[in-house]
């Protein structure tokens, strides 16, 4: 019985301990070469975010402009935000970045480190990773259909 009560009492520590990571695809073609625009988003204190998107938008041949206001005449604008934790060290724990062509949503990568314990994260290892590992392969996702590669 004494066993049963501990089982159960560690159901909701490692049900809180999974990833959220949602990524809505965009589904027609950008030409490869089209400028992505790019807006710096000044209270994001996470310091790897901007250069993962940058990289990924260079490895999918789109050309990134980092903007502090996006001009209205950028076909394509890409916003993010991106929150950090910290447990002993700091870590990414939740980012929205979000694609828009003339103002529509186009496509989204939405990731997310459970709250609870332990800084949040929970007693999930994988919060350590870095930003480029979290980030990167969501990314790709991302624009993958985009550009025809995959």
């Amino acid at each position: 019985m004494k066993k049963a009560i501990i089982a159960v009492s560690l159901i909701p520590v490692l049900a809180g301990c999974s990833v959220t990571r949602n990524v809505v695809p965009v589904s027609g073609v950008i030409q490869t070469g089209t400028v992505i625009c790019v807006e710096d988003n000044p209270r994001v204190t996470e310091p790897e975010i901007l250069s993962v998107i940058i990289n990924s938008i260079n490895a999918h041949d789109y050309k990134p402009k980092i903007y502090q206001e996006v001009p209205d005449d950028c076909a394509y604008k890409l916003t993010y935000v991106a929150y950090r934790k910290w447990d002993f060290t700091t870590f990414l724990s939740q980012a929205d970045i979000r694609l828009f062509e003339q103002n529509e949503l186009i496509g989204q990568v939405f990731y997310k480190l459970p709250n609870g314990l332990f800084g949040g994260g929970g007693l999930n290892a994988s919060k350590w990773a870095s930003t480029e590992e979290k980030i990167g392969p969501l990314m790709d996702e991302l624009l993958r259909g985009a550009s025809g590669k995959g």
